[in-house]
């Protein structure tokens, strides 16, 4: 029993990881400087979009909103494929 609890508990941690690491590489692959004249914006999250930057067309200031209900739906469906994954290969061994 306290097997189970150890192996989940492992899986979570290593979901965590996976979680940060896809939301670093999105971020790396999107982001883009800002350039004079051109308008700014960037978005993360994967598969749904969570987060969003952007500038509007002549105003200095950056703009941005949370969609925290699209985050917990990526930390979930993160969870359960990654925690899947990680106990199904523990159960092949």
């Amino acid at each position: 029993m306290m097997k189970s609890w150890i192996n989940i508990l492992k899986g979570t941690i290593l979901s965590v990881l996976v979680f940060f690491s896809v939301s670093f590489l999105f971020v790396l692959y999107r982001i883009s400087p800002i350039t004079s004249g051109d308008t700014y914006h960037l978005e993360i999250g994967f598969p749904f979009i969570y987060y969003k930057q952007f500038q509007l067309q002549g105003n200095p200031f950056l703009n941005s909103s949370w969609h925290v209900t699209y985050l917990l739906i990526d930390c979930l469906i993160t969870w359960v494929i990654v925690c899947g994954l990680y106990l199904l290969a523990k159960k092949k061994n």
